[in-house]
């Protein structure tokens, strides 16, 4: 009985060496990671790349920004008379040719008669995308602060939704009439009419925003760990929304090019005479001239104007899944 059972063991011990080989271990092999860590940044541009189109509206605006700078230099005619140089003004009403790439400027579009569309398009380009560059950044700024501060302190409701009601039952318009009866059409100036109340917007949308997560548990939990306000909106809340965030700083831009446009065509925007030439101011002088004839002298400004908002816009919705961590692996 003994033995049989002896034989039994050895048949079983031999069985389970034929199955199991010991390969050993390895300190280095335990620690190596099977797939590569995580990164936020890294995952947002894999996702942003996806899409060929993104490329597309990138390309659009390099060849935009390109030519701000450099396409005065490549056909320039000057269009600030000063001291030294003199305005270059060419026959009104010529189409696009071989000197004049753009054509040039009709008879009624007041300063811009008889000049080089190509350098008023590029020279008026750098100074809208400059313009709106500057308002998306102070508009975002304070959109991002004042509309965290009223979601987090809810003492701050009552005067910041009289001052929304009244800003919102006021036209706009009329108070960009009454405050130029008093300023002077600079750069300042006209970031100041822009900057005024664009900012509610987005305030308003952070507040509801940090309304709604505010009183999560690891919200809740970290106050009472005895986390700071400025701990808590700058770690907690505003990480959160920064797909929101990246969206609404892409989107601002074109906004604040296209609210130009709107104040050139009321004549509250730059004075072409002293050199501050807009796409907005562009457009207007042609609508005041005889486009439906000489089409070029609209849609010239449009081929810029466009472009360059479609590619932002663009490139905003998709930042806007690009930087949502749902999105991510």
């Amino acid at each position: 009985m003994t033995n049989s059972i002896r034989d039994i063991d050895s048949v079983a011990y031999h069985n389970v060496e034929d199955l199991f080989a010991v390969i050993g271990a390895s300190d280095e092999n335990i620690e190596k990671l099977q797939t590569a860590p995580y990164s936020y940044w890294r995952e947002t541009l894999r996702q942003l790349f996806k899409k060929p189109l993104t490329f597309v509206c990138l390309f659009f605006l390099f060849l935009i920004v390109f030519f701000t700078i450099f396409g005065p230099i490549i056909r320039y005619y000057n269009i600030v008379g000063n001291e030294t140089t003199e305005i270059v003004q060419f026959e009104p009403y010529l189409p696009p040719n071989s000197i004049n790439w753009f054509g040039t400027g009709g008879n009624k579009m007041a300063f811009f008669d008889g000049l080089d569309l190509w350098s008023c398009v590029w020279v008026g380009s750098r100074l809208s995308l400059l313009l709106g560059t500057v308002v998306a950044i102070i508009d975002t700024i304070l959109g991002i602060v004042i509309g965290a501060l009223w979601g987090y302190f809810r003492r701050l409701d009552p005067i910041m939704i009289e001052i929304r009601n009244f800003v919102y039952n006021v036209p706009s318009l009329l108070l960009y009439f009454l405050l130029m009866q008093f300023l002077q059409p600079t750069f300042w100036t006209i970031v100041f009419l822009l900057c005024m109340f664009d900012w509610l917007g987005l305030a308003g949308f952070m507040r509801n925003q940090i309304i709604i997560i505010r009183n999560r548990e690891y919200n809740i939990a970290s106050r009472s760990l005895g986390s700071s306000a400025g701990t808590m909106i700058t770690h907690n809340l505003l990480p959160y929304l920064i797909s929101v965030i990246v969206t609404v700083v892409s989107t601002a831009i074109p906004a604040a090019i296209s609210s130009e446009v709107g104040l050139a065509f009321f004549g509250l925007s730059f004075t072409p005479a002293n050199g501050d030439v807009t796409l907005g101011q562009l457009l207007t002088a042609a609508t005041q001239d005889e486009w439906m004839s000489y089409p070029y002298l609209l849609i010239v400004p449009l081929i810029v104007l466009v472009p360059l908002t479609v590619s932002f816009f663009y490139i905003g919705l998709v930042l806007a899944d690009a930087t949502d961590p749902k999105n991510h692996r």
